[in-house]
């Protein structure tokens, strides 16, 4: 960036070839060995859409989380694939995470904003996902994933026994029973999710 122009296709290569911890050291070790502001003199040298996927890049994960459902909600209209994105399929720790981050840097309250945005059984969703209650695996038990395969840890039975109470509460009654899908979408673990969605196609 020193001199005449901005060499974009040099910056594109070593943000896009770094991982998000090593993008964070090199803000670190910039302001370090220049006294400078590398996002600040990013920001001053670009523009338009690379300007915002670059800025992007650098930020923390957490932060680009909050940041995003922040953008996702504000203005007209609410970008609902970035909330589903986000807060169905963040861990638990992340979910709390993203909490704080949000209120910290926005001076919102993220369940009160995505209560305000959205409406109906979606809303009522991504409530309960925020709550951070999912069920989740243990380290020996991700272990065992990568050894054996993810049906070492998942437990059919309960799977099929949610397959149908999600069926019972839905196409087999007249209106739906939300709280039985709320509970099970919001408390499985991901991949005891899968088995019971392959259940339920052989409900009957």
């Amino acid at each position: 960036m020193k001199g005449m122009g901005t060499d974009e296709e040099a910056i594109i290569n070593v943000v896009s070839n770094r991982s998000n911890q090593q993008r964070q050291d090199i803000k670190r070790m910039f302001k370090t060995m220049y006294g400078k502001d590398l996002i600040k003199d990013l920001r001053s040298e670009l523009s338009g859409d690379l300007e915002e996927i670059i800025l992007a890049l650098f930020m923390p994960t957490t932060y680009y989380d909050a940041w995003s459902l922040r953008k996702a909600m504000k203005g007209a209209g609410t970008k609902e694939d970035v909330l589903v994105e986000i807060l169905c399929t963040r861990t638990n720790s992340e979910i709390m995470e993203i909490n704080q981050v949000y209120k910290r840097d926005f001076s919102r309250d993220l369940e009160k904003d995505i209560i305000s945005e959205t409406s109906g059984h979606f809303k009522r969703l991504l409530v309960s996902c925020l709550q951070a209650n999912r069920s989740e695996l243990t380290a020996a038990q991700l272990q065992q994933v990568q050894q054996q395969g993810p049906m070492s840890v998942i437990d059919i039975n309960q799977a099929r026994e949610d397959a149908k109470a999600l069926y019972k509460a839905g196409e087999g009654k007249m209106g739906t029973d939300e709280s039985t899908f709320l509970r099970i979408f919001a408390t499985r673990n991901y991949y005891q999710l899968r088995q019971v969605f392959v259940e339920y196609s052989q409900v009957r």
